[in-house]
């Protein structure tokens, strides 16, 4: 009799699988909402794992398999695993880009076909409005399962990966059903969790932008909900996150990571570091864990935009 916690290939015939190996859950790797101001850049760049990213607000320049190409709103790419990619914001345009890091074992690819295609160019699809709308609620689920980190979460997020994927790869065989869920966060939430991503790439317009939200006390105690912090806390984990993925993945001195993640002072950052992860950055950089996945910590691209230092404010 089959057991409920074994996960076998969808294509595979009922009476195959009680000799068939197991097969991986997918897992999410990192969820990140980069709002793009004039001039930005995420340069090209790859990585070990698969990409979805989906482009709101503005249009901009897609890099993709080593050619640019503009997009529309509400724009959907599929990067491979190792595939060179980046983006570009156009004049004074500011997209928000949607992205989605995330392991599939290959197992499982059959069953999503279109994704599956190795080729680039039809692994680009414009997505209606209301697709679009749902492909940010099921992200922000996933968001939100990765900031609360309740039991089970990685199961959690897991599934709803799973049910994004199965979404997407419906919509580019031309089925236009879409999920919304009763619960799904507010508009102004994700406004707002927007900005606190833009704010923890040290962005002083973004903590000023989030200190002058209309009715923020409300707000905030709703992020908090949503979440399982308040939008400061949230900016000291993404700031911590991308810290351990400069120390891990290149050779930045410490100084020089500091000032990335928003610090004036590298005693300052040195501090915070150590009273967050209990180690000080170069002791971590010596032996850094591996991540939750079991895959090396992500680093998100920098946009390639003038940075400014930001001074602690209370959110």
């Amino acid at each position: 009799m089959l057991t409920a916690d074994r996960k076998y290939p969808a294509w595979l015939p009922i009476d195959d699988r009680q000799t068939a190996p197991l097969v991986p859950e997918p897992r999410v790797i990192s969820a990140h909402c980069h709002s793009f101001q004039e001039s930005d850049a995420s340069s090209w760049h790859s990585h070990p794992f698969a990409e979805l990213t989906l482009i709101t607000e503005a249009p901009c320049r897609i890099g993709i398999a080593g050619t640019q190409t503009m997009t529309e709103v509400n724009s959907l790419f599929l990067h491979q695993p190792g595939e060179r990619h980046g983006a570009w914001s156009i004049g004074r345009r500011a997209p928000c880009l949607w992205e989605l890091h995330f392991v599939i074992d290959a197992s499982l690819m059959p069953v999503f076909g279109n994704l599956a295609d190795r080729r680039s160019a039809p692994r680009a699809w414009n997505l209606n409005s209301d697709q679009s709308t749902s492909f940010k609620w099921m992200f922000l689920e996933i968001a939100r399962e990765r900031a609360r980190q309740q039991d089970h979460y990685n199961l959690a997020q897991s599934s709803w990966l799973k049910l994004l994927l199965v979404s997407v790869e419906r919509w580019v065989a031309g089925d236009e059903m879409v999920l919304h869920g009763r619960d799904a966060i507010r508009p102004e939430l994700q406004r707002l969790w927007q900005l606190v991503h833009a704010a923890s790439e040290d962005s002083v317009e973004s903590l000023r932008q989030i200190c002058r939200q209309p009715n923020y006390d409300s707000l905030r105690h709703g992020f908090r909900k949503a979440f399982g912090c308040s939008p400061r806390e949230m900016i000291l984990r993404l700031k911590m996150q991308r810290a351990q993925g400069l120390l891990a993945e290149t050779g930045l001195s410490i100084k020089e990571i500091a000032s990335r993640c928003g610090y004036a002072r590298q005693h300052e950052f040195a501090r915070a570091f150590h009273q967050r992860i209990g180690l000080a950055p170069s002791q971590w950089r010596c032996h850094p864990p591996k991540s939750p996945s079991g895959l090396p910590f992500v680093v998100s691209p920098t946009t390639e935009s003038t940075r400014r230092n930001v001074k602690s404010t209370a959110i």
